[in-house]
């Protein structure tokens, strides 16, 4: 390709854009989480656009500053070295491409890098052979969540269309980080809860219980899911569970239900329910407190 040239290669029919978004959109729900997405989201941008070398940045709160979290290059392209100092590169705010993407949360275009004065990778850029590049910012209303970059080995100058392009490709993005970190948050508010927090089919079964079941009762997470639920409740409060759980099936909420679970040491646990269905999915969510001492208590006034 001409260095020369004013209007780098990009997207220019919908069939390639879809290709672009479709390609994105797997690796975003195909992973975990969003550096393992980094590589193949970065492949089908660089791969689809023509450009050399892709980059994901994310923030760390705690320090205030960019890490880089995934990278992809042209298999032909001599970035090995460029490639090492951008995975160990931090940036503040304003510094470098990424840090000036996060300051403004606009797109940043800049036609060759070599000659950049706030581009720090300048040198290894250009032993890289890397000259134009942008980098767009990952958003959640107008708040930053990541930042993605890319490079080419020809000096190119800006192109609206692209950018704009790729702003539908950051809304994606930014609606999976998200929901992630939503995700990670409840993970580890089940995790870290005293209470017993689980979820439950109609047909008797756990499909999930937090560690405070094991605190509590002994049992582990496969112990408690292998068998139903049943099993492990007091022979006497058996018919009870049963018609909470039917009352459950018809989508009526169970507040302040007490029974008796059976413990691994064949001791009982007296446990004080809240519980709510969404009969359409066939689960349950429930919250449960050890109320054993409570009860103990109360037997002694007696």
């Amino acid at each position: 390709m001409n260095p020369s040239d004013d209007r780098p290669p990009g997207v220019r029919t919908p069939a390639q854009q879809w290709v672009l978004v479709s390609q994105t959109a797997c690796a975003l729900a195909e992973s975990p989480t969003l550096a393992d997405a980094a590589p193949r989201m970065l492949r089908a941008i660089c791969q689809t656009l023509g450009w050399e070398f892709g980059a994901l940045w994310r923030i760390n709160p705690a320090a205030d500053v960019l890490q880089c979290a995934g990278t992809w290059r042209s298999p032909s392209s001599p970035t090995d070295e460029f490639e090492a100092i951008t995975a160990a590169q931090v940036f503040k705010p304003g510094i470098g491409l990424p840090g000036r993407v996060w300051s403004t949360a606009q797109p940043v275009w800049i036609p060759d890098v070599v000659g950049d004065p706030n581009f720090p990778r300048a040198k290894a850029a250009s032993r890289a052979d890397l000259h134009g590049a942008f980098g767009f910012p990952i958003l959640r209303g107008s708040t930053v969540l990541a930042i993605m970059e890319f490079f080419a080995r020809e000096v190119r100058q800006p192109d609206p269309d692209l950018l704009g392009m790729l702003g539908a490709v950051g809304s994606q993005i930014g609606l999976f980080v998200d929901r992630k970190r939503a995700e990670e948050e409840l993970d580890r508010f089940f995790a870290i809860s005293l209470d017993l927090q689980c979820i439950a089919t109609f047909d008797g079964y756990f499909t999930r219980v937090n560690p405070a079941w094991e605190r509590t009762l002994g049992y582990t997470s496969e112990e408690m899911v292998a068998r139903p639920f049943i099993d492990f409740v007091h022979p006497d409060d058996r018919e009870r569970t049963i018609a909470a759980m039917s009352a459950l099936a018809a989508g009526v909420r169970v507040r302040d239900f007490e029974n008796r679970y059976r413990a691994r040491d064949g001791s009982y646990v007296w446990l004080l329910w809240n519980a709510a269905s969404l009969p359409d999915l066939g689960s349950i969510y429930a919250d449960a407190r050890d109320i054993t001492e409570r009860k103990r208590s109360e037997d002694a006034l007696k």
